[in-house]
């Protein structure tokens, strides 16, 4: 039997002095129940709030605006606050709710707390669980609790709708649920009673959303100290040190603003007196250790994130195992389909998800960031097979190559232009710029993974959009790294260029005679290997830095040189130019 005939009253109360008195016919029975008329905290575990609590007064302000009963537009029914495993979610609506529960005339009829356990399959509570709990919490007897989630829903809403009949208006709490199906069977139909949920997922429980985010330096850095203060006394040695106070704010950036992260690094230095933050900071400096040395006792934020990595799916697994091997800032969502090798529309939704999970977020349209501890996390996952990650990672540089070569043939002025990829010489560059930081960490990043040619070829695919955007460091820095994978390879052919380029790079910052070095030595490497035409571009750019560096009578010997080797190979348009620059010089 799934529910109450149409004929039977539910809900039927009237007020007595010392508590709530509930009579309602359930599924043929007859319950008559004198509930409490305030439900403590204590009574369905509501946890006390730290004391330190810190960064989140703009939070709590917007949750109590939502929670009051003379609000503007009213109470909101559902607040949803989510975010990623360790943020802070449960104690932003624990602070909240004490402090509503202190507010007169606000909760007369108190509160109820439940946490669903929602990323512990082990622990999971279901909404008939959470319901059976609440409903014996406040006194239902055992034997008229109905068995089915849609009748405990029922009764539930009977016995709250008891209490806002009284005046007895209650808030609820429900903490930790992964899923709608946890969470809709115990909300009210009486918009008077108002229901916080937390989530590491972004739930579609016709919520006001709350996402809840890191904490930024300052905060940070004042939580680690509160805790110390609190804990060990104002007059701890450390939080006046001189020497130890950069070292508070490096252990803030290592744990990356997540407030578990900073609680755990805390109450380490308030557990040892003579623990010195700045030793602390050296021992989490190695990636490698950070989420092992960020535990303390029973919390730990590896298995926070463990809890949140066990629910995702196959597909959703792979993506999230993957995105770490992208070297830069951020992630297209075409550079994620390349890393896992799915359909670009399929990852689309796979980062969707993903970000409603919290364990990625979106910087910009169509971009995806993890958070520090979060990408430590993932690169640490077990692969599904050898040459996973390998495999992925020479997809993913292939494809950044590739894609820049192309949008690189929208910069030259000279030759066919490619618009299979890009329509426009803006969408080049737009992509382009979007790009860059993760170009340059390519170029870096893939000689160690056994990569080198994808390094030296993006080096030169590049070098018109740095010079044209004045990126002239990371040029410099990139050329450089080129030429050194030459010379080991014993390229001289692509030392060469790479001095060639390098060059270029130098005299923009004005290192005039770096510049000179750099292009003396292509123009030698380029005669000795016969190579004329790239001797007359190597004694034209050589030109250049002599004239900038006022040495006009050396330059000019340089480009006479140039025009003498670009008209042995037939390149009369490069003859032709440097003539008329020879020109203007006579001039």
């Amino acid at each position: 039997m799934s529910g109450t005939p149409a004929d039977e009253p539910v809900g039927v109360s009237n007020r007595i002095s010392d508590g709530v008195f509930f009579h309602a016919v359930v599924m043929g029975r007859d319950i008559q129940v004198t509930l409490p008329a305030q439900i403590r905290p204590a009574l369905t575990g509501l946890p006390r709030p730290a004391a330190v609590f810190t960064g989140r007064d703009v939070q709590v302000d917007a949750l109590l605006a939502g929670l009051s009963p003379e609000g503007a537009g009213g109470p909101v029914l559902v607040s949803a606050v989510a975010g990623m495993a360790g943020v802070g979610k449960t104690e932003l609506v624990v602070q909240t709710a004490h402090r509503a529960l202190r507010k007169p005339g606000w909760f007369p009829g108190g509160v109820l707390f439940v946490d669903m356990f929602g990323y512990d399959a082990a622990r999971r509570l279901s909404a008939a669980d959470a319901l059976l709990g609440w409903l014996q919490a406040i006194g239902i007897p055992g034997e008229h609790i109905p068995a089915s989630v849609q009748d405990r829903a029922r009764l539930w809403r009977s016995v709250l709708d008891a209490y806002t009949s009284q005046d007895r208006r209650l808030l609820l709490i429900v903490d930790n649920a992964a899923t709608e199906d946890q969470v809709t069977p115990l909300l009210p139909t009486d918009p008077e009673i108002p229901v916080l949920v937390t989530s590491r997922h972004t739930l579609d429980i016709d919520a006001s959303l709350h996402d809840l985010n890191v904490l930024d330096t300052g905060p940070a850095v004042h939580l680690i100290r509160e805790v110390i203060a609190q804990r060990r006394g104002a007059d701890d040695p450390r939080l006046h040190a001189p020497d130890q106070q950069q070292a508070m704010t490096d252990l803030a950036g290592l744990c990356a603003g997540l407030p578990l992260a900073l609680r755990v690094v805390a109450a380490l230095l308030a557990d040892r007196s003579l623990l010195r933050p700045a030793a602390l900071a050296d021992r989490l400096r190695d990636d490698q250790a950070r989420l092992d040395g960020l535990s303390r006792q029973q919390v730990a934020v590896r298995a926070a994130f463990d809890l949140s990595y066990r629910n995702l799916a196959g597909e959703q697994a792979l993506l999230y195992r993957l995105l770490p091997v992208n070297p830069g800032p951020d992630v297209a969502t075409d550079g994620a389909a390349a890393l896992t090798g799915l359909p670009a529309a399929r990852v689309a939704v796979l980062l969707e998800d993903l970000h409603r999970a919290h364990l990625v977020d979106e910087p910009a349209a169509d971009r995806w960031r993890m958070h520090d501890l979060i990408r430590l996390h993932a690169a640490t996952q077990p692969v599904a097979s050898p040459d996973e990650t390998p495999t992925a990672r020479q997809r993913l540089f292939t494809h950044y190559l590739d894609t820049t070569s192309t949008a690189n043939t929208h910069l030259v002025p000279t030759g066919p232009t490619d618009t299979t990829r890009f329509p426009s010489r803006q969408d080049a560059l737009r992509w382009l710029d979007a790009e860059h930081a993760n170009l340059v960490s390519v170029c870096a990043n893939a000689p160690t993974h056994d990569l080198p040619h994808i390094t030296t070829s993006l080096v030169f695919a590049l070098a018109r959009f740095l010079s044209f955007r004045r990126h002239f460091t990371d040029w410099i820095t990139i050329a450089t790294l080129a030429r050194e994978i030459f010379q080991q390879l014993g390229d001289r052919h692509g030392e060469g260029r790479a001095w060639n380029s390098l060059g270029l790079a130098l005299r923009q910052v004005r290192r005039f005679d770096d510049a000179i070095t750099a292009h003396t030595n292509a123009r030698d490497i380029f005669h000795q290997l016969g190579d004329r035409h790239g001797e007359g571009q190597a004694l034209n750019n050589l030109g250049l830095a002599l004239a900038e560096a006022g040495r006009l009578d050396e330059a000019r010997v340089c480009w006479e040189q140039a025009v003498a080797a670009f008209a042995e190979t037939g390149d009369t348009h490069a003859a032709t130019l440097i003539r008329t620059l020879l020109d203007e010089l006579e001039s």
